[in-house]
């Protein structure tokens, strides 16, 4: 489904390791003349060098020129990263632990080994942790007490900035700068009220052993799949790396059931969209029923398609995806159709205008928001065709810094 030569042989090694299919569809991929510098460059763009490296050892393919020197060196910060943020994960989680605070953590290790059976091959910047909002401060001051620091749009601490930054949003970044980790505590999992209602603190959780004895709470699997489907969706899956994790932990799942039981709790279209674009893209195997069931809806259509296109989409050299500016609309109303129903439409159009975009946003009161973003949302639209081509011209290094 991917007419792009190289990014059909990075889809190729993004698929589970246990598909019986993978080496050969690596190989197929690979048959033809490949530029091996765009592969590298997408290897990177969609955060799975640790899959195409050992998806192309196994099938004995070596990329040539410098390509290949970075691609393993891409791969092997991805793993350092992996291994530090696991260790920090266990430290953070049996410090929250020891100051009474509930936790989930969600994606990064736990999901890395829970999908992959390994630490090493899932690259992940930071680490995400679901608390209770009742114990934000609580936890601030834990983080504080290991050395982490408050990160909002580059260092706001003034207390009055924070409490209208944490008004809208859902989560907070914490950053230590010796560990060179990074901690999301997260209040919700998603950032409209609708959607996963029932997902969270009190859902099925299952214990996943990141060292010997070494154990963290993540989401059991439906709940997991479903906040795994939400939340690529409402990214448009523009990371391939997204997809592997949901086709891995659907590979040995009913996914008929599994994508009922999503439905149920509250993901709407999303659980349909993973399931389609993992069966499109890495070889998932579905029932024909089910995946004509999902393709007769014509929203859910639209969210593949854009889903696609947020898939080729190019970065510039911060790793912003560079949509021309019909996709930047159609990612923008695409929010509000990741649900059926008028509730998450509103919500979604709500976050729209209330979220703090900039720090500038910070210094205008709450209620004044809406009237700040909007009224700067012209001229941002008018600058952004000529920024985009700036990116564009400048994009040649495609260096982005967060794996």
């Amino acid at each position: 489904m991917l007419a792009d030569r190289a990014l059909a042989l990075v889809a190729a090694c993004a698929r589970p390791l246990a598909d019986p299919g993978r080496v050969a569809a690596i190989t197929r991929a690979a048959a033809s003349p490949l530029d091996a510098d765009a592969v590298a460059t997408l290897a990177h763009r969609h955060r799975v060098e640790g899959f195409v490296e050992q998806g192309l050892a196994a099938a004995g393919i070596v990329l040539a020129g410098a390509a290949a020197a970075r691609l393993t060196a891409g791969a092997g910060a991805a793993r350092l990263q992996a291994l530090r943020n696991a260790g920090e994960e266990l430290r953070v989680g049996r410090a929250l632990a020891a100051a009474g605070i509930d936790t989930v953590f969600v994606k990064g290790a736990t999901l890395g080994m829970r999908a992959h059976g390994m630490l090493t091959l899932k690259s992940s910047w930071d680490i995400d942790v679901l608390i209770a909002r009742a114990h934000l401060d609580d936890a601030g001051r834990v983080l504080r007490d290991l050395g982490y620091r408050l990160s909002i749009f580059g260092g706001i601490d003034d207390p009055v900035q924070v409490r209208r930054f944490l008004a809208g949003n859902k989560e907070t970044e914490w950053h230590h700068a010796g560990r060179g980790t990074t901690v999301e505590l997260h209040t919700a999992l998603t950032d409209n009220p609708v959607a996963l209602p029932s997902v969270g603190l009190g859902s099925p959780r299952q214990a996943v052993a990141l060292m010997p004895g070494q154990a963290l709470s993540t989401l059991a699997t439906v709940p997991l799949f479903a906040y795994l489907a939400y939340h690529g969706t409402a990214h448009l899956w523009s990371r391939l790396k997204w997809l592997a994790d949901v086709a891995a932990v659907l590979r040995d799942e009913d996914v008929v059931a599994l994508h009922a039981h999503a439905v149920a709790l509250g993901a709407g279209r999303t659980p349909g969209v993973a399931i389609v674009l993992a069966h499109e893209i890495l070889g998932l195997d579905v029932p024909p029923a089910l995946l004509a069931t999902i393709r007769a809806d014509r929203v859910t259509q639209r969210l593949i398609a854009y889903s696609h296109a947020a898939i080729v989409a190019a970065q510039d050299a911060e790793g912003r995806l560079m949509r021309p500016f019909g996709e930047h609309l159609a990612y923008a109303r695409a929010q509000g159709w990741l649900m059926p129903g008028a509730a998450h439409r509103w919500y979604a159009a709500r976050r729209f205008v209330t979220r703090p975009y900039i720090a500038a946003h910070l210094r205008v009161p709450h209620w004044a928001l809406p009237f700040a973003i909007l009224g700067a949302l012209p001229g941002r639209l008018l600058l952004r065709p000529i920024r985009l081509r700036r990116e564009r011209r400048q994009a040649g290094g495609n260096t982005a810094s967060r794996p």
